[in-house]
């Protein structure tokens, strides 16, 4: 990974916790962490993407 493609997700990452009131530094922000990371290595290589593959998963 490099410096964009970690951008890319903790942008979402952030987002994600904003829109579902989660604490980045809890276990379901690890948790969302671990998904987007999987979800970023399986093509989903946008942060639109990503969050929108995660609203489908619904975790938290």
């Amino acid at each position: 990974m490099n410096q964009n493609d970690i951008e890319t997700v903790c942008g979402a990452l952030e987002e994600w916790c904003k829109e579902t009131r989660t604490a980045l530094n809890s276990d379901d922000g690890r948790d969302a962490a671990a998904v987007m990371l999987g979800l970023y290595k399986t093509g989903h290589e946008t942060k639109g993407s990503i969050l929108e593959a995660m609203r489908r998963v619904n975790i938290g």
